[in-house]
């Protein structure tokens, strides 16, 4: 079994082989014929069909036997494309005057107990944390700062004092 695909591998690779005969270095006038092409490609007096014309003869010339055009053959045309994907809009505006309040069946929160205020020690105020949709800040009611919260308490950032909760 071993033998039989060792001789189909040989055989595949000798087919494939004899299909492209590709000699490389190419022979001396290809070589001067493709650097011509190539001066013509860089070259600024060189209008664009010149240029382009240069092209295909040199990717002609570049490519192995197997894989080349003939001479008369058109290069294959692209179909056109947008610069964008064209994609219909999915979102519609919303109408003036709509009510905004989700119907009761959709998912909602409520507070059912305000959050616990905390203690500023050697003031003896009471920071007052912010609201559920604001978590993680407090305000000091005397100065009006904001405390920002950090794990186990509160600190004030313009003075950098820790109030635990």
């Amino acid at each position: 079994m071993r033998a039989l695909a060792a001789a189909l591998l040989a055989l595949a690779a000798s087919s494939a082989q004899a299909l492209e005969t590709a000699a490389w270095p190419p022979p001396g006038p290809v070589q001067e014929r493709m650097h011509a092409l190539q001066q013509v490609i860089i070259d600024p007096q060189s209008t664009a069909p010149e240029r382009e014309a240069a092209r295909e003869e040199l990717a002609n010339l570049l490519r192995s036997p197997a894989g080349q055009r003939p001479a008369g053959e058109e290069k294959p045309a692209r179909p056109a494309r947008a610069a964008i994907i064209p994609f219909p809009s999915v979102v519609q505006p919303l109408a003036p005057g709509k009510n905004l309040v989700p119907p009761s069946e959709v998912a909602h929160v409520e507070v059912i107990q305000p959050p616990k205020a905390v203690a500023i020690p050697g003031k003896g105020t009471v920071a007052v944390p912010t609201s559920p949709a604001t978590p993680g800040f407090a305000v000091d009611p005397l100065s009006g700062h904001t405390l920002h919260a950090v794990p186990g308490g509160y600190v004030d950032p313009r003075t950098g004092q820790f109030v635990p909760r």
